[in-house]
């Protein structure tokens, strides 16, 4: 991946915003090495310096409150600020089931660079998630849902992937990483 000036200021903004936030994983391991990691992910299937600083960006509407849209697109573009929109799960919700609802409705009718962002993402959360639940690390609880909701979260991902972007390689990567964890039984 080239690091253009775009990429940069995206990383050097999200390191920023997530300072002091750690990853829900337990190891206390600075939260920016998501996006970082996410960004690494996206630019094995594009490119384009906007979706991959987006996918730097990607969790600083949802997790860092003093970051608006607006405030994207100003420092950004138009189109990161999109990006960065379309993978954020709006409102406050209290019941795990219900947001990820709203996440997989959003997910719907995102576009397909939006997608890419979002798959990327959901694969870097969901290795988290299992490998902490096949460690039998009380962090899982930290996640929120059951196994069991996890494995109807990330087969409805599974389909809605398939059904936007096909046979793209990035659908491929994402089946064959699920396919390691959905049948596997192991619980909390």
């Amino acid at each position: 991946m080239k690091i253009s000036s775009h990429i940069k200021k995206a990383l050097y903004f999200a390191a920023e915003k997530h300072n002091g936030q750690c990853r829900k994983i337990g190891n206390k391991l600075p939260y920016i090495i998501h996006p970082v990691e996410v960004a690494f992910g996206v630019s094995r299937y594009t490119d384009d310096e906007e979706i991959i600083a987006a996918a730097l960006l990607h969790d600083v509407l949802e997790d860092c409150p003093d970051v608006s849209k607006e405030f994207l697109r100003k420092e950004f573009s138009d189109r990161i600020a999109k990006l960065v929109d379309e993978v954020t799960i709006d409102g406050n919700y209290s019941i795990w089931k219900e947001k990820m609802d709203a996440c997989l409705e959003k997910t719907k009718k995102a576009s397909k660079d939006a997608l890419i962002i979002f798959a990327v993402d959901k694969i870097s959360n969901m290795q988290d998630y299992f490998c902490s639940l096949e460690k039998n690390d009380p962090v899982v609880k930290n996640f929120g849902g059951t196994p069991d909701q996890f494995r109807w979260y990330y087969s409805e991902i599974e389909n809605i992937l398939i059904s936007i972007l096909g046979k793209h390689a990035l659908v491929q990567e994402y089946i064959r990483i699920w396919k390691l964890y959905k049948n596997n039984k192991t619980r909390v």
